[in-house]
């Protein structure tokens, strides 16, 4: 009887993990909406969101759509900090734009807006990289804590 109540509780905790639900992990996801269109190319503005939650420096969390392939379990506390937090704040376009922050917000869950068709991404990402300008992603990251 002890042996199999062991097995169980090791195998509900390993259902409660898997499933992310665990430690305060927060389903994390980027979102978008259209902004404008120069010459036929569409920009769209992102800015992530844990459950309910959602942030962005640049303001405009709302009303946008879910970004394809950037849902994933991470830290809301994690999360909320890199739009919150004034270590991780950045000089908007010389730094990084929306799309890089909105990968920060999604780090923990190891998802991105990359693969996610956002409009304007396909040039931003080349410019400013995944996270943005390296000296102010690893301000942000120490900010936060996001070192592990």
């Amino acid at each position: 009887m002890k042996k199999s109540s062991i097995i169980l509780a090791v195998f509900c905790l390993c259902a409660v993990l898997v499933s992310g639900s665990a430690f305060g992990s927060s389903y994390l996801q980027g979102k978008k909406y259209g902004i404008f269109n120069i010459l036929g190319i569409q920009a769209d503005h992102a800015y992530h969101c844990a459950g309910s939650s959602c942030w962005s420096w640049t303001g405009g969390e709302s009303n946008g759509a879910y970004v394809a392939y950037s849902g994933g379990y991470g830290d809301y506390s994690d999360a909320k900090c890199t739009s919150s937090n004034w270590g991780c704040r950045f000089v908007y376009a010389v730094q990084g734009v929306c799309h890089q922050e909105t990968n920060r917000g999604l780090y923990t869950s190891g998802k991105n807006i990359a693969r996610g068709n956002v409009g304007g991404y396909w040039l931003t990402g080349v410019v400013f990289g995944t996270y943005g300008e390296p000296v102010s992603w690893t301000a942000c990251k120490t900010a936060c804590w996001l070192w592990w």
